[in-house]
């Protein structure tokens, strides 16, 4: 007996000296509804108070204890939380017997909003320098979660690999919900990476789910076995329903392995253009974004219920409308390069993220790379009301040519169609606020005119010409 209890002994006190650490936000529904906080400690009973003020008037509450990788990992979900609120909380370290100190966090707005955004990134592996950078920059643009395709770190069974993730992203992994996607690295170690993550379930499994928030909902797929026939099945199944809630205005998709890229692994989805791809056309999937390949691409607007060798005319999501498929594999793996075909509007061979805004019926992103330059900029507007229809069956559009872009003082805007008459043009921030409303008479099919853009701060907007029912779109990006 006393032998037994001289090895327990001896094995408590050769576990790893951790203090509260790794601490990370996810959700088991929408951004307010199921939040979790996770942190990792070797205590017996660590336990967190919070509020809403710095008073954590909401009281003081055990943390639920599991196994980690080293130590435990404690979890508390919170009951539904105040929408555009900052929560003040505190963790109890009951290894030490210690409070360490006050954090915050901000909710998401409501779950009722049309105006919202989300960050896209993934494939961080091993390049933690590079992915120190990319979350420190996607930790500045305060978005209310992200969507993370995959490959967090190279290999999911080792221990150090997952500590060095989560002290090179600590400030963003603190003050972020995360939605992630299991990549092919993550697979190496299925039960760590599904332990680690608290996530929305489908069948007790995190491996694919979906939420929705706002006028959106939110797929995410486990790409490392698409062949899963119970799974194609809830897609479908999840995409039809949301066809038929007149609430839902987007449909945005995520997953690690990519159908459309000139990287390293082009052709590995190809298998599935008769399952996945074609329920995305089928039920008008707006918006795909992946990793995998580590570079950014975005498609031209991809429709293999029209063609499967060239585009289509627009991005949307009425029959004859494509889909945008985005990679965005940067956040620190090894860049790969290519070279661009047919469907590739946009690539670049940096690191990168995303950042989506939502106001509406317009979906704008803005890409950056590492040192927070836009590499990438567009808009998908469903506000058009044109009578116009083209051989597809989609919306005709008009073009707008906006020069120099970007721009620091006078823009000149052309825009071209046949209409006549008074037009209005707006100008909208990234945040969907409107900073300009000008009306001008259109007497010709060009309309051609120049806006002082030196006014406005540094940033993405989006340019808008509105004449009779037609409506038509383009970004452009100021730089003081």
């Amino acid at each position: 007996m006393k032998q037994k209890l001289a090895i327990a002994l001896l094995c408590l006190l050769t576990l790893p000296a951790l203090a509260v650490q790794h601490i990370r936000w996810g959700s088991s529904g929408n951004p307010l509804n199921g939040l979790t906080i996770t942190w990792s400690n070797n205590g017996a009973s660590d336990s967190i108070r919070w509020g809403y003020t710095n008073n954590y008037e909401k009281g003081t509450y055990a943390g639920t204890r599991r196994n980690g990788y080293t130590g435990y990992f404690f979890k508390y979900v919170f009951p539904v939380v105040n929408a555009n609120s900052t929560l003040h909380y505190e963790l109890y370290d009951s290894g030490t017997h210690s409070w360490q100190g006050m954090k915050t966090f901000r909710t998401a707005p409501p779950v009722n909003t049309t105006n919202f955004s989300f960050c896209a990134l993934g494939d961080s592996r091993n390049g933690l320098s590079a992915w120190q950078q990319v979350s420190d920059l996607a930790n500045s643009q305060r978005a209310s979660f992200t969507l993370y395709n995959g490959d967090i770190v190279d290999n999911a069974g080792s221990p150090s690999e997952w500590d060095g993730w989560f002290n090179s992203g600590t400030a963003y992994l603190e003050n972020n919900l995360v939605y992630h996607a299991l990549g092919n690295h993550d697979a190496a170690s299925v039960p760590t990476y599904t332990n680690i993550f608290d996530l929305p379930q489908v069948n007790n499994s995190n491996l694919y789910y979906s939420f929705t928030y706002g006028n959106a909902i939110f797929i995410t797929l486990n790409s490392e076995n698409p062949s899963d026939p119970a799974q194609t099945a809830w897609l479908v199944n999840t995409l039809a329903a949301a066809a038929t809630n007149p609430a839902i205005t987007w449909k945005v998709i995520s997953f690690h392995r990519p159908f459309y890229t000139i990287g390293n692994h082009s052709g590995e989805m190809n298998a599935y253009f008769n399952t996945w791809w074609k329920a995305f056309d089928d039920y008008g999937v707006d918006l795909i974004v992946n990793g995998h390949d580590h570079m950014y691409e975005r498609t031209k607007p991809i429709n293999r219920n029209v063609s499967t060798t060239s585009p289509v005319s627009v991005y949307g999501s009425l029959p004859g409308q494509g889909r945008c498929e985005i990679v965005c594999g940067g956040a620190g793996a090894p860049l790969y390069t290519g070279s661009p075909t047919w469907s590739v509007e946009q690539y670049h061979s940096t690191y990168n993220f995303c950042k989506f805004n939502i106001n509406g019926s317009v979906l704008t992103d803005t890409t950056y790379d590492n040192n927070g330059n836009v590499i990438d900029a567009f808009s998908i507007d469903k506000t058009s009301l044109s009578t116009g229809v083209g051989n597809n069956n989609s919306t005709v559009f008009h073009s707008i040519a906006v020069y120099p872009n970007p721009v620091a003082t006078d823009l000149t805007l052309k825009y071209t169609s046949s209409s006549r008459g008074e037009a209005t043009v707006r100008i909208f921030d990234i945040e969907g606020r409107e900073v300009l409303n000008k009306k001008v008479l259109k007497e010709e099919d060009i309309l051609k005119m120049t806006i002082d853009m030196s006014i406005y701060a540094s940033g993405t907007y989006v340019v808008q010409v509105m004449i009779d029912d037609q409506k038509d779109n383009t970004l452009v990006i100021v730089r003081q």
